[in-house]
């Protein structure tokens, strides 16, 4: 679930009725209705499916990994490539310079040493060299930030990005396969057809290349989490934010969750994720059902856009003898709103202790917390 951060709605001012009748010619609303809504079973096909799926309006590429140097010195990073479609794919395009769909991609790295947060973002309408992704393979980009397929391995992938005054070059390679969550990948986020999306992680992608920070070029390795995620539309109006967990136990486990909030605070009772034993098994959990406890134990305001995140956790998934307390590597990783970043969210590196089955575990991963500044909505919604 997690990158639907949606940036995306970044673009969605670009997508206006009179947008799409430029586009097309036709109805705006109908142009809408044609987009196909997640439900019902699929077909998964690999590496297809880490390809476009543009019949469906909204797409996302999502990459978090902690990384380190030989030295010790540790670092996270963030790059999300966002797809918007806003017409669906046709048979075929009258131009090569036709829009079908709008791109935009964020970059963020945590510099935890230093205590340092940089952020970057890009927008763009696909076409040739511009923005596009390819519906065969794990291959999008928002020139000159690119995710390449790795010729040896089905679900490897090159990132490469530049911004200002960082940049990374990383390969990833994947120790597990996808884990589809949900449903056979149909993750249910709302009551009403539709509201839902096909979902899969790989979470434990080994990683290594350079970051360039500041001037200086580190090497760099360790591991990166890959979500991948297509739909139309997924909220509900009572839903007003989320809160996602990504988390890599020292024992080989990996746990993804999500908390859907409303806006008295409680938790939607969609809300769940998974649970990946080292084989790569999956065990579905829900937060009402399995009596999962997330409690916010510490919170950070920001001072640029006076938003109070909660960025330390206890995590007790009872079923599932599992209890943490997690806590935010650094508080300041928030990407504030600007061009490119509709509105601030707050996205970094985690860390967390406690007990697995009875045994103590060390954990790091990634947090996610939207909503809390009062402005998510829109094209989720549709």
């Amino acid at each position: 679930m997690t990158a639907w951060v949606a940036t995306v709605l970044a673009l969605t001012a670009l997508c206006t009725p009179w947008t799409i009748r430029a586009v097309e010619g036709g109805d705006a609303d109908a142009v809408r209705a044609a987009f196909k809504r997640a439900g019902g079973t699929r077909a998964w096909s690999f590496p297809r499916d880490h390809g476009a799926h543009p019949a469906y309006k909204l797409e996302w590429w999502y990459y978090t990994g902690i990384v380190r140097t030989e030295g010790g010195r540790r670092f996270g990073y963030q790059v999300t490539f966002f797809r918007q479609g806003i017409v669906p794919d046709p048979p075929r395009r009258a131009s090569a310079w036709a829009t079908r769909n709008l791109y935009s991609a964020h970059l963020a790295l945590s510099d935890l040493r230093a205590g340092r947060y940089h952020t970057a973002a890009r927008a763009g309408r696909d076409g040739p060299a511009l923005a596009g992704a390819s519906q065969q393979r794990h291959k999008v980009w928002l020139t000159p930030w690119r995710a390449d397929p790795l010729p040896d391995d089905p679900h490897g992938v090159r990132l490469s990005a530049v911004a200002e005054p960082f940049a990374l070059e990383l390969t990833l390679r994947a120790q597990k396969g996808p884990v589809l969550h949900g449903e056979g990948g149909l993750d249910r986020k709302g009551a009403d057809p539709g509201q839902a999306s096909w979902y899969y992680s790989m979470p434990r992608l080994a990683t290594a290349g350079t970051l360039t920070v500041d001037g200086e070029t580190h090497r760099v390795s360790g591991t990166t989490w890959m979500d991948h995620e297509f739909g139309t539309s997924q909220l509900g109006p009572e839903q007003v934010g989320w809160d996602w967990f990504s988390l890599r136990l020292s024992d080989g486990y990996d746990l993804m969750l999500y908390r859907l909030r409303h806006a008295d605070g409680s938790a939607d009772p969609r809300s769940g994720g998974s649970l990946i034993a080292p084989d790569g098994t999956r065990t579905p959990v829900r937060l009402t059902r399995d009596g999962v406890r997330l409690e916010p134990l510490e919170h950070w305001r920001s001072p640029r856009t006076q938003t109070r995140y909660p960025v330390a956790w206890r995590v007790e998934l009872p079923r599932h003898n599992l209890s943490l307390r997690v806590e935010a590597a650094m508080p300041r990783q928030e990407l504030t709103a600007t061009p490119g970043i509709p509105f601030s969210y707050w996205e970094g590196v985690i860390d967390a202790e406690g007990r697995h089955a009875g045994r103590a575990v060390t954990v790091e991963g990634y947090l996610e917390l939207t909503g809390y500044d009062g402005r998510l909505g829109g094209a989720l919604r549709e």
